[in-house]
């Protein structure tokens, strides 16, 4: 059976490089547990077919000589072909998973950027349908990462006659997310535009909430406050937050720079850093009381 364990070995070293391969994820990016699961995945499989395939043809009249090269064939073989399909199912998402984990790294970020990169282009190439799924799977992680050009361009490239309705909905509300963070508001309308209202309630009071914030940072405050209406926010932190930033462009814009500040130090204490961070971009008549806060020391405290 050595020759056996032989096989086994190889084919357990193998397996990380081939499913880093299949899914287009560079090894340098698989974590050491990817890789050892990988490994002993494999090497087990081979041991299990190639010892049982022993056992099995020692006891016909196979020539002894055989045995151990057609056991070890048997299990290397099927080793590979498990291998295989298990690696060649779910590719894609298998791959954009861990590229999306390791966006969030930023030593890892260049070579992760650039095999997504790869990736996505691949799929569009073969199937458009795939593309958009892919593409609307990695805004998150991409805008996580701070990666908002790339989330925009890729937003940009989804092909409307291929999109389905939720997948519009979802794609343009994303795209309006990215256009903000360009302080481009006009553009952030428009992709608010050309989704079709009301759509689903879950997403429908987060595009209310971004139309009373461009409505705020554009000075229309009475109609900002009119359009957010009455919407509980108590068990909705995040969007508590949204409410809370528009409140205080209202504030602002009205010329009530201490209530103006007593909400930023709310979405401050409910939000941290990253809350007043929000204010800043798009541009609008509270976003320098948003820097002040930020200028000063121990906002994290």
């Amino acid at each position: 059976m050595t020759l056996t364990l032989i096989v086994a070995g190889l084919v357990g070293m193998l397996a990380p490089v081939i499913r880093g391969w299949i899914w287009g994820v560079p090894f340098s990016l698989l974590s050491i547990a990817a890789v050892l699961r990988s490994f002993l995945g494999s090497a087990l499989t081979v041991l299990v077919v190639g010892i049982t395939s022993f056992f099995v043809l020692r006891a016909t009249s196979m020539p002894q000589a055989q045995v151990n090269g057609i056991a070890a064939l048997l299990g290397g073989s099927l080793g590979l072909l498990l291998l295989l399909n298990s690696a060649w199912r779910l590719r894609q998402v298998r791959g954009l998973s861990i590229l999306c984990q390791r966006l969030q790294e930023e030593d890892a970020r260049p070579t992760a950027t650039a095999a997504l990169d790869r990736l996505l282009d691949k799929v569009r190439r073969k199937d458009e349908e795939r593309y958009i799924a892919l593409v609307l799977m990695a805004t998150g992680p991409l805008t996580q990462a701070g990666m908002w050009s790339v989330a925009r361009e890729r937003l940009r490239s989804l092909d409307d006659d291929v999109l389905s309705e939720p997948q519009a909905v979802l794609r343009n509300q994303a795209l309006a997310t990215c256009e903000l963070q360009f302080n481009d508001v006009d553009a952030a309308q428009r992709a608010i535009d050309h989704i079709r209202r009301p759509t689903e309630s879950s997403i429908e009071v987060w595009l209310v909430a971004m139309e009373a914030l461009l409505l705020a940072v554009r000075g229309k405050a009475e109609r900002a406050l009119a359009h957010l209406g009455g919407q509980d926010v108590e068990d909705n932190p995040s969007l508590r937050a949204s409410h809370r930033l528009v409140h205080a462009h209202v504030l602002a814009e009205r010329g009530d720079r201490e209530a103006a500040l007593d909400e930023l130090r709310s979405l401050q204490r409910e939000a941290g850093r990253a809350g007043l961070e929000r204010v800043m971009l798009p541009r609008g008549p509270a976003s320098s009381l948003a820097e002040q806060l930020l200028s000063e020391p121990d906002q994290s405290g």
